[in-house]
């Protein structure tokens, strides 16, 4: 499978397109309640998404579907364009997909969704400001970005010192570029609470609505036998290629590595929100699986021995189908 998706083609197209049909197949056929897609107190603008959507299952299941398929092939178009993985393959669609689905009751609907892929645009509004001269407005548009994900999804929030890193990272900015980032980290919140105010709605209660999806416990999750085999599976899946792109990571061009720096931070970022932020919930994966999705293909596209690579990969594939067998 590594060797044929290492190609390009309208073979590994298909493969990305049956693999996410295979993995939704049960939600199409079944598509969760109205009731079971609605949550208690959403971000305003995911409430909105919700309410148009509470009446019709399937196409609630769909939406799902399309936004983890675009932000799979956006993935490909950036890499594409900077091409920080030297070679033109579909890998990380497909391991995105797969990441996606490691927690099969998160993938409907999840806010995260939308939100994941205005910060993969974000990143690369950014890294597409490397040695443009005098000042650069991406950082701005890139803070704007993350900071109107969080409109979806409370948790995008935490991603916004992601810009500042990725400015330190990529230029050295001045005063104005950083000032800008502040600015358009904080235009979308004006807007929601000025619009909020001025549709009769009480800005205390919004306030309460916006700490309550940032702060209050998430639901927990049904940690099964199946769940946390397949979740060892997906770590022993990940430990090489991290340990690869640490080792490689030197001989890399320059805006490469700095882009690769940029996937660590927010790969870090992530991991530090699922351990100390109790209102982030696994729907988060949708995020952190870009980091992690790319720097798995990093590795597949170009080692040489990929017997252990491709046995770790088929694990997890057969895993994740025992996963809805025995859920």
């Amino acid at each position: 499978m590594i060797r044929f998706l290492r190609g390009s083609g309208a073979g590994p197209v298909l493969l990305v397109l049956l693999a996410a049909l295979g993995l939704w197949i049960g939600s199409l056929i079944s598509p969760p309640q109205p009731e079971i897609l609605t949550a208690m107190q959403p971000m305003p603008l995911w409430g909105l998404v919700l309410r148009l959507l509470s009446g019709s299952p399937l196409a609630a299941v769909i939406l799902s579907l399309v936004l983890v398929l675009t932000v799979a092939f956006v993935m490909i178009r950036f890499n594409t364009e900077i091409f920080f993985i030297p070679r033109r393959t579909y890998m990380p669609a497909l391991l995105y997909i797969l990441l996606c689905s490691l927690f099969p009751g998160a993938m409907v609907l999840n806010p995260a969704l939308p939100a994941s892929l205005l910060i993969l645009a974000a990143m690369w509004r950014m890294v597409s400001s490397y040695r443009i001269n005098g000042m650069s407005f991406n950082f701005f548009d890139a803070a704007l970005m993350i900071s109107s994900a969080g409109l979806l999804y409370a948790g995008a929030v935490w991603f916004i010192p992601l810009v500042f890193i990725g400015a330190l990272v990529l230029r050295s900015p001045d005063a104005r570029e950083l000032t800008m980032a502040v600015g358009g980290a904080v235009l979308p919140w004006i807007v929601l609470y000025a619009v909020w105010y001025v549709t009769g709605g009480d800005t205390g209660e919004l306030t309460g609505i916006i700490g309550h999806n940032l702060f209050d416990q998430a639901p927990s999750v049904n940690w099964s036998r199946t769940l946390v085999i397949l979740l060892a599976v997906a770590g022993l899946n990940f430990l090489p290629p991290l340990l690869y792109l640490a080792r490689e990571m030197p001989t890399y061009k320059i805006r490469s590595r700095k882009t690769w720096e940029i996937m660590l931070w927010m790969l870090a970022i992530s991991t530090a929100a699922f351990i100390f932020v109790p209102g982030v919930s696994v729907g988060l994966t949708a995020v952190a699986a870009i980091p992690v999705a790319f720097i798995m293909a990093n590795q597949m596209a170009f080692a040489r021995r990929v017997v252990m690579s491709e046995i770790l990969l088929w694990i997890m594939v057969i895993m994740l189908v025992v996963s809805r067998i025995w859920p």
